[in-house]
């Protein structure tokens, strides 16, 4: 049977072939049959033999039932075979009833059942009766008629009963007959019916198939609205059309799915990268109602924000397609249930009227004051504290809110509490901000008012000071020497500190200025060097320049140059042991000015470096040492650079010895790059904040 492997239009065209066959053979068979069992037909008559054996019982019955209750009553006999009798008539009986199915039966069994029962009613009053009494023929006799009245109804059923079966006996020699040319017929028209059917069948199956394959090919190409068409056919065909474009549909419901859950990402993406955008509290709340409201199936947005353990009014309200100023009236609610809710990464949804059983009372009524609706309530926060409610109803009609819209109005809360949560800190961050800005102005009135106030008793005390050194108030013995001495040595260096701290002020202040000029840097730096030697030779420490001949000519303001190379060779000699060495070595270098001041003193520990940018730091091993200072040399020195569009660098390592180089531009340089148009450095310098200057930086204590 290869045939059956082949397509299956060739199957199903041999298989009704094959029972066309089966139908022919199975007529002659039909018709064999049918002649040689026609006898058998003969018995249908035979339904009646029930009918007259059940009467015949009946009636054998009655008799005993008849004969044993006269011996009874006019012999006084036992009564066994009465009661014998009345115990198995009544099957007799039912039989009969049961059996009878033509309207004259019915009638004929009627009437024998009617007089069966009024006779045993009727034995049943003359059991009742004692031997010997005057009652008892007549009861007797009596009994005696009615079973013949019984016998009557009896013979009359059972010649009813032979008439028919006279009647059924011819009827079934007939239907032999017609029987016999019925299978011919039907055999007949099998065949035919076979062939239609399977000429149906045959259309009716390959088409539709061949429909699926087609449909399955197109959408199996991207043709997704592609469907089965009605082409009819067996329920199973059908079916399996209808699983075809249920799976169709499927799909296409799993493609829109999908689409909305890359919108509900992109709406959640966006309104992340909106909050980031602000650091302000109100405009982050703002931009994340907007955009639910918005993007969203949303007819109401509420944004509620945790105080003092309450959720209460709507911060915020998007309603009508903006953002809402006067709000819907809304019932505070105790944050606890909202926190676990946090907590967990849960949220609440359903109806209004209707919530979850999880929802609190309070919480229960300030939903049904929206009304009936359909409510998504996410809580956000930031870390393991509340901050906040996001609440969207909308109408019932919409349906229940889906998993892809709660994740992203849950996404959208946690950007919401980050957002906020920096939103506050950068708030915080800000006040701070200010009031530091508000103590660094006090400091700086401060000092500027202090530093002033100490140069005029200062300029006293170095007056006398001078006049007690001349001797013009008396001569003087050498311990009164010796304490002037000490006198002039801190009156200078108070006078220093107060120039450092005016300079500083006037840097932070902005009225630190620059007047520059031409100016010869080996002048300045041989000025600076001339000025420290007292105080490098007092401190044994050799002091050298190598400075090259003739000028070197900058455009830069040579009292600050000054200034800040006093700065570093005072920082240099304070910071070198007695017998160490400071160098100072001036060069032009690619049309910069570079003065360079090496020592071989304390040096700065490694650890430290980086905060030199710290103004008043001085280096640990200079505290130990108890070196004097204020930390705000370097400050001022790289201050002074920055202003000449200059450039600092400081290179130490502790128990070696530190290097500071300034480069400064040339006059050269300058007037090369003006003609190229570049800036040339006018006369009104940079501030302390200029494109060099670095936040200043503390030296190894100045």
């Amino acid at each position: 049977m290869k045939w059956l492997n082949r397509s299956v239009g060739n199957a199903l065209r041999h298989t009704f072939v094959l029972l066309v066959s089966l139908v022919l053979l199975s007529g002659v068979v039909a018709a064999v049959e049918s002649q040689r069992h026609g006898a058998a037909l003969d018995r249908l008559v035979e339904y009646n033999v029930p009918l007259r054996l059940n009467n015949f019982k009946l009636r054998s019955t009655m008799g005993d039932a008849t004969r044993g209750l006269r011996n009874h009553l006019l012999f006084e006999q036992p009564k066994t075979t009465y009661l014998q009798a009345r115990n198995s008539y009544r099957p007799f009986l039912d039989a009969l009833v049961s059996q009878a199915d033509q309207p004259e039966e019915r009638r004929l069994v009627g009437d024998l059942e009617r007089k069966v029962v009024d006779w045993f009613a009727y034995a049943a009053q003359a059991e009742r009766l004692r031997p010997g009494e005057p009652e008892v023929p007549e009861y007797a006799e009596n009994s005696r008629t009615r079973y013949e009245a019984i016998l009557r109804a009896s013979d009359a059923l059972e010649t009813h009963l032979g008439r028919r079966t006279e009647v059924l006996y011819e009827e079934s020699m007939r239907e032999r007959l017609w029987g016999l040319a019925g299978v011919v017929v039907f055999a007949l028209a099998a065949v035919v019916l076979a062939l239609v059917v399977a000429v149906r069948t045959y259309r009716a199956l390959v088409p539709p198939l061949g429909a699926m394959g087609e449909t399955l090919r197109r959408l199996t190409a991207g043709e997704h609205e592609t469907r089965v068409p009605d082409v009819g056919g067996p329920t199973e065909i059908r079916q399996l059309g209808s699983a075809i474009n249920l799976l169709a549909e499927e799909s296409d419901r799993l493609r829109r799915a999908e689409r909305e859950r890359a919108r509900l990402a992109e709406v959640a993406y966006e309104t992340a990268a909106r909050i980031r955008q602000t650091l302000d509290a109100d405009a982050v709340v703002r931009e994340a109602a907007s955009l639910l409201g918005a993007r969203l199936p949303a007819d109401q947005v509420f944004i509620q924000l945790v105080r003092d353990g309450t959720i209460g009014p709507a911060e915020l309200e998007w309603a009508g397609g903006r953002l809402v100023d006067q709000g819907t009236a809304m019932l505070p609610v105790p944050s606890d249930q909202a926190e676990r809710l946090y907590l967990q990464g849960a949220a609440s949804s359903g109806s209004t009227l209707e919530p979850p059983s999880y929802v609190p009372e309070t919480a229960v009524r300030a939903l049904r004051l929206l009304g009936d609706r359909q409510y998504l309530f996410v809580p956000f926060g930031a870390g393991g504290q509340l901050l906040g409610t996001i609440l969207l109803t909308r109408d019932n009609s919409c349906g229940p809110w889906q998993t892809e819209e709660i994740e992203a109005v849950k996404s959208v809360g946690t950007d919401l509490g980050r957002g906020l949560d920096q939103a506050r800190l950068y708030g915080r961050e800000r006040e701070l901000v200010e009031e530091l800005r508000a103590l660094d102005a006090a400091k700086t009135d401060f000092m500027s008012t202090v530093s002033h106030e100490l140069r005029s008793p200062l300029t006293s005390i170095a007056g006398y000071l001078e006049i007690l050194r001349d001797e013009d108030a008396g001569d003087i013995n050498p311990a009164q020497d010796r304490m002037l001495d000490a006198i002039e040595r801190n009156t200078t260096r108070l006078r220093l500190l107060i120039e450092d701290l005016l300079t500083l002020s006037r840097i932070e202040s902005g009225a630190f200025r620059t007047v520059k000029q031409r100016t010869d840097l080996c002048a300045v730096v041989e000025g600076a060097v001339t000025s420290m030697r007292p105080a490098a030779a007092k401190a044994a420490v050799e002091l050298d320049l190598d400075c090259p001949t003739g000028s070197l000519m900058i455009d830069g303001d040579p009292n600050q140059l000054d200034r800040a190379m006093v700065n570093l060779l005072s920082n240099a000699v304070k910071f070198t042991p007695a017998g160490g060495r400071v160098e100072v070595l001036v060069t032009a270098e690619d049309g910069y000015g570079v003065v360079r001041v090496s020592d071989t003193g304390i040096g700065i520990p490694a650890d430290e470096m980086q905060r030199l940018s710290t103004r008043f730091f001085r280096a640990s091993n200079a505290t130990e040492l108890s070196i004097p200072g204020t930390g705000l040399g370097l400050s001022i020195v790289r201050s002074i650079v920055a202003n000449h569009s200059g450039t600092f660098d400081l290179q130490s390592q502790e128990g070696e010895g530190t290097t500071v180089t300034m480069r400064i531009q040339t006059c050269a340089t300058r007037l090369t790059a003006a003609g190229d148009g570049s800036d040339g450095g006018g006369s009104g310098g940079a501030g302390a904040g200029g494109t060099a200057g670095e936040p200043a930086e503390a030296g190894e204590g100045a």
